[in-house]
């Protein structure tokens, strides 16, 4: 698929701005592939909000994080 320059430059936004948030790096529950691919499967549908992009792919950490076994159990 290919992409504008505005939209390559959104998306490149929204994973930096997701990978140096705290709850990217506290999960770890997702690669930086894993959270770059889940972005564009987003633009592919249309997406190019850069809030709601990154509004998604931090849901989609959060909620692999709660269907994963407690370590600490």
């Amino acid at each position: 698929m290919s992409y504008e320059p505005a939209t390559i430059a959104t998306l490149r936004r929204a994973l930096d701005e997701v990978i140096k948030d705290n709850r990217f790096r506290q999960r770890k529950s997702h690669s930086v592939l894993e959270v770059a691919e889940h972005l564009l499967a987003l633009a592919a549908v249309g997406e190019r909000d850069l809030e709601r992009l990154k509004a998604s792919a931090f849901q989609k950490l959060i909620s692999t994080a709660e269907r994963l076994p407690n370590k600490a159990a």
